[in-house]
């Protein structure tokens, strides 16, 4: 997609040619920009936009490389920003914020979504990145103004841009206004220290600031400040939940919140942030500074260029942190670990839309997805780490555990084995996602819908075009629902694979529309759309299997959801305080009859009574 941008005028001659290039080359993905009205902006100044046009008569404006706070490096955003003079153009990305170039995705799944004015360009990254970019359609906004989507990219909070997707067809098709922004990653914007030097969730308060700048200000780009949803996919889903229970940070700052494939609920997501410890250890002798006090390390870390630290830092998962407690200057942003936190009820009242895909991790997990050599040893072996792991983190010492047998008994009853190669591959991609992703799914959409509105889905239709050339047998894997969501098929790609077929351009639109109207309304099925879609309540766990024929269905019966928000948890406890009673000294008393080996044995037959009386409730239930 090439763009010509000019903040000069054009004469006649040129813009008769201009419009007869657009008309005669509309089979090319070409965009056209010419000057967007200009927009005052109180307090910072004056903007001019751009005009993007796409084929024929296609166009929305684009306001791009707006401030919208300062930071210095491991500290909260300010949002005082000075004034400048004159006319700023806005019709160009700003620079992204540091991350390891060599970890951005070079896919074509990343081709396809990436932001078309920002693909012919080599990207910048610096320090100075706090700006968002507004995308509007090109019309009057009545007298309420466009709803708002407020996009937080994916990334693991490590990497990932605003240019990450291309919001073109669904501001054009559904006249709302997207905006994206970039927010600090990795060290940049979530190193702890956990003594209150360096707080962490740096990047989650730059995200406020951005919310906050567009609550006061999208009414001057024709937004409506009180229709803005916050929405987000993977860690940006994450940081979306985490908003909603962000008490001084976020609050007020929206009306609806949509999350893709993340969960804060999900273990593991929020750390304290001692975790850091090792990780601080590592990178004070990689650059050679003092690792205490705190706060000559991080005098040190300060001093090292930005590249440097970004592409030398070692391996770490960045992430929010709980940070109560950890500053008397700036206002914690996570108070403790989100699932206590929405159980409690503490949590702001807005519409939900939320959903996951049917094999999230499945291109993570498999090495080769074409290489089914996988056999049912392979499948116990791989339950067994996991399991191992659960424990792990039940257990208090660091011996092995010897009782994670009546864990694999429930598990492997619940996923029994089949044949050998697909059926096992398939048996355990099932067993990962309902753990990961969709028990928590159906758990945070229980706890939410005691307040709010909540619309939950599952994603199980793939693009019927030829995309990275995936065997039948896989699903929808993650990211791939974001192909429907904006638009991709009504997007000139002929040159990254072939044509998107029809079927593909109307599951979009349904989606898009849903998207929208949800944004527009609370309610994703209110007009332009014959789906069936129930909000969902505990007595009926209604979610919406978004396929060819998008059925809404119960989950009443979804056994092994109930297993892994119920039951799992509990088995794991069990089975950790039988560790620990096993691995403590022997016990020889009540007339020397009961040892250590014994004992495991006894624990051993009571486990597995538990789980026969489990799963005799599920050959009831079906």
């Amino acid at each position: 997609m090439l763009c010509f941008n000019t903040t000069k005028n054009i004469s006649s001659l040129a813009k008769i040619y201009l419009a007869l290039n657009i008309y005669f080359s509309h089979f090319f993905s070409i965009i056209i920009c010419l000057e967007a009205p200009q927009i005052t902006i109180p307090g910072q100044g004056v903007i001019v936009g751009t005009y993007l046009k796409m084929f024929r008569a296609q166009n929305i404006k684009a306001y791009l490389g707006i401030r919208y706070a300062r930071a210095s490096r491991f500290s909260p955003p300010e949002l005082d920003i000075s004034e400048w003079q004159g006319v700023q153009n806005a019709t160009k990305f700003a620079p992204l914020c540091w991350q390891n170039p060599s970890k951005a995705g070079n896919t074509i799944l990343h081709k396809l979504l990436r932001n078309k004015v920002a693909e012919d360009h080599e990207f910048i990254y610096d320090e100075d990145c706090l700006y968002l970019n507004i995308f509007i359609p090109d019309g009057s906004p009545g007298i309420k103004g466009y709803a708002v989507i407020f996009w937080i990219h994916a990334g693991d909070f490590s990497n990932g841009a605003p240019t990450d997707i291309e919001p073109f067809q669904v501001v054009f098709k559904q006249k709302i206004i997207v905006v994206t922004f970039s927010y600090r990653l990795n060290i940049f914007g979530f190193l702890s220290t956990a003594d209150g030097e360096a707080q962490g969730n740096f990047g989650l308060m730059d995200q406020s600031a951005a919310l906050f700048w567009l609550k006061k200000n999208i009414n001057h780009f024709g937004g409506d400040e009180n229709k803005i949803t916050i929405m987000g996919h993977s860690a940006g889903a994450i940081s979306v939940g985490l908003h909603l229970m962000s008490e001084e940070w976020s609050k007020g700052g929206y009306s609806g919140a949509i999350m893709m494939s993340g969960n804060p609920i999900t273990d593991k997501v929020v750390r304290n942030p001692r975790s850091f410890s090792d990780s601080l250890d590592a990178i004070s002798i990689l650059f050679g500074c003092n690792r205490r006090p705190t706060s000559m390390l991080l005098s040190c870390l300060r001093k090292v260029d930005a590249k440097t630290l970004a592409t030398n830092i070692p391996p770490v998962e960045w992430g929010p942190v709980i940070d109560y407690g950890l500053s008397n200057t700036s206002a914690h942003f996570i108070k403790d670990y989100p699932r206590k936190i929405f159980i409690e009820g503490n949590f702001q009242k807005v519409p939900i839309l939320m959903g996951v895909t049917d094999m999230e991790d499945i291109l993570s997990l498999v090495d080769d997805i074409k290489d089914t050599k996988i056999t049912y040893n392979d499948f116990l072996q791989a339950v067994d780490e996991i399991l191992k792991h659960d424990l792990k983190t039940s257990v208090e010492n660091d011996e092995n555990c010897t009782n994670s047998q009546i864990i694999t008994d429930a598990i492997t009853y619940i996923y029994p084995p089949q044949n050998e190669g697909v059926d096992i591959l398939k048996k355990f991609v099932e067993f990962h996602t309902d753990r990961m992703y969709v028990a928590p799914l159906f758990l945070m959409a229980d706890i939410l819908s005691k307040d709010n509105e909540v619309f939950a889905y599952l994603f199980s239709v793939r693009p019927q075009s030829k995309l990275l050339d995936l065997p039948k047998w896989v699903g929808v894997p993650k990211f791939f629902d974001q192909i429907f969501i904006w638009g991709v098929p009504y997007m000139n790609n002929s040159n990254i694979l072939n044509e998107w077929t029809s079927s593909d351009k109307k599951i979009s639109d349904v989606i898009m529309t849903m998207w929208a109207n949800f944004a527009k309304s609370a309610n994703p099925i209110i007009s332009n759309v014959y789906v069936k879609w129930n909000s969902f309540r505990a007595e009926n766990n209604s979610i919406l299997i978004v396929n060819q024929n998008f059925n809404s269905e119960l989950g009443n019966n979804m056994f092994s959801v109930r297993f892994w928000n119920n039951y799992y948890p509990n088995l794991v406890k069990f089975a950790a305080n039988c560790c620990e009673v096993a691995n403590s000294a022997p016990l020889n008393h009540i007339n020397g009859i009961f040892t250590t080996g014994v004992l495991r044995n006894l624990i051993y037959i009571l486990g597995f009574f538990i789980v026969r009386i489990f799963v005799m409730e599920k050959d009831t239930n079906f």
